[in-house]
């Protein structure tokens, strides 16, 4: 049923949805995006599931971007790329049933944003989080205003480095970190927790909650930054970024504006 991802329905209500590219460090292409919606749609509709767990594959939570897919697409696809980008993370925002993020790795551009979109989040003490999209040309815009505040957030955009797992623990950007070898209680600790709690109780602290985000603006941001993103994409220093990505080189940045057809 699905090629990107798999899902583990266990019988305690506590589904696994995990992010199944390994091979790719669980990039994301439009095919993710579309399959993340669904597999949430089904986590949402089936009262059997009472708490979703979103994790990765192998030793990765995801490398975001996969560049092999938005080196070659066209606008068309970036478009759709986009839309679904936004759509997957919001299926699972504001899902009705409770998310765990079980980073159990490096959570990168992409993957950043769809650990953020889960409602607690726990990592491994050797995961990594990093918005990289500023050195692909592109902008990771202010999201995480909402959870590190403006200068945080600008550190993570505009300079793309990595933020270790302790340390988004002290900014606030995650919930908790754990040991290698604590790792999966503490991400049961939290789904059990969750999963034996008032489902509609759960479904309306999260309407709440996201009603609130929505008065402060984060949805606006979303429908705004998408078409930004899809644009910068599109331009020479976008396509640079990718090329110079495949090419194992350093960009060559230039600032222009794509070319307008005659």
């Amino acid at each position: 049923m699905f090629n990107s991802l798999h899902i583990d329905k266990r019988a305690d209500g506590v589904w696994r949805v995990i992010l199944n590219r390994p091979e790719v460090r669980n990039a994301h292409d439009l095919d993710m995006f579309r399959e993340l919606v669904r597999a949430f749609d089904e986590v949402e509709d089936d009262p059997a599931c009472r708490c979703a767990v979103l994790t990765g594959a192998g030793d990765m939570f995801s490398a975001g971007q996969d560049l092999r897919f938005t080196r070659s697409a066209d606008a068309r696809a970036i478009d759709a790329y986009g839309r679904w980008n936004v759509a997957a993370r919001q299926r699972i925002q504001r899902n009705f049933k409770p998310v765990v993020a079980a980073v159990n790795g490096p959570a990168i551009g992409g993957g950043c944003y769809l650990a953020t979109a889960c409602d607690l989040i726990v990592a491994v003490d050797t995961a990594y989080f990093q918005m990289r999209e500023i050195q692909a040309g592109n902008h990771s815009g202010g999201a995480f205003v909402f959870t590190v505040g403006r200068a945080r957030s600008l550190e993570m955009s505009l300079l793309g480095r990595k933020i270790d797992a302790q340390q988004a623990l002290d900014w606030g950007l995650i919930n908790r970190v754990a040991s290698a070898a604590d790792f999966d209680a503490a991400v049961e600790d939290y789904a059990q927790a969750l999963a034996a709690l008032p489902p509609l109780a759960i479904r309306y602290t999260k309407s709440a909650t996201n009603l609130l985000l929505d008065n402060a603006g984060f949805t606006t941001h979303l429908e705004a930054g998408g078409p930004m993103q899809r644009y910068l994409g599109l331009t020479p220093d976008g396509r640079e970024a990718k090329r110079a990505f495949a090419e194992k080189r350093q960009p060559s940045f230039t600032g222009d504006y794509p070319r307008v057809a005659d």
